[in-house]
């Protein structure tokens, strides 16, 4: 597998958040593992990712800035699933990851209707199933 194969594929470490997620709150993973490898994967998707591919620095500005926001709002939903964990209560962590949700949501439909960028779509749809998990675990 080369480099570009697995980077066009990395959507799926969301997925496996998604199943981290569900270990962790069996306690088959310990939380703070939980934690560690999700601020890895948050911090891979934002500042890395957004570099590392050429995609970025081949795209018109109003695509670049739809980039960025889109990898900036997916990291958000990691690392505030994991933080969602340590909190007791549904407050402000819980709302927030609510308002990114609707916020990827839009990226979604933009990212499908708009660009028609199939790996931002696929990779906003991820997000949305980790978020919808991580708040449907939580009722």
């Amino acid at each position: 597998m080369t480099s570009k194969t697995l980077l066009r594929n990395d959507y799926i470490l969301v997925l496996l958040m998604s199943v981290m997620h569900f270990l962790t709150i069996k306690n088959v993973i310990a939380t703070f593992v939980y934690l560690v490898v999700a601020v890895v994967v948050s911090i891979y998707f934002f500042p890395v990712r957004l570099f590392l591919g050429n995609d970025f620095l081949s795209e018109s500005n109003k695509k670049k800035v739809a980039l960025a926001l889109s990898y900036f709002v997916i990291s958000n939903i990691i690392t505030l699933t994991a933080l969602i964990i340590y909190a007791d209560g549904k407050g402000f962590l819980h709302t927030t990851l609510l308002i990114y949700h609707v916020i990827n949501m839009a990226f979604i439909f933009y990212f499908h209707f708009k660009e028609n960028m199939r790996y931002n779509f696929r990779l906003s749809i991820c997000a949305t199933f980790l978020s919808t998990a991580v708040v449907g675990l939580q009722y």
